[in-house]
């Protein structure tokens, strides 16, 4: 049972998300990690709108998204620059192909993370 503020964040009318099984169980994935003050992680194959998910999620919520599309060229400062921004402004941060980024800045990112919560 988890209840949330409206962050009030106007983005116009947007396109509707298709309501499936899987995107419920996302939205109550999600929601249930927001409720526990934790991050969430979507996982699959490309093409299956995990992104699309946690945008309309995020518009659901009134809250600003910001997407990233990562890869070999961030590194830590880069990183810890966006989630500076991100607890600034109140916005979601969904970082695309995640895995592209090294291990040692992977490292770095979840101690910023950490740091964050």
């Amino acid at each position: 049972n988890a209840n949330f503020f409206y962050g009030f964040e106007y983005l116009g009318i947007g396109d509707r998300l298709v309501q499936t099984p899987l995107t419920d169980r996302c939205y109550l994935t999600l929601t249930q990690a927001l409720h526990f003050r934790m991050g969430g992680n979507p996982f699959g194959p490309a093409g299956t709108g995990k992104t699309e998910t946690v945008k309309a999620l995020g518009a659901q919520l009134g809250r600003f998204v910001v997407v990233m599309n990562c890869d070999e060229a961030f590194d830590f400062g880069a990183m810890g620059r966006i989630f500076c921004g991100l607890c600034q402004v109140g916005a979601w941060g969904c970082f695309d192909e995640f895995n592209r980024l090294e291990e040692r800045i992977l490292s770095a990112v979840s101690q910023q993370i950490l740091t964050i919560q």
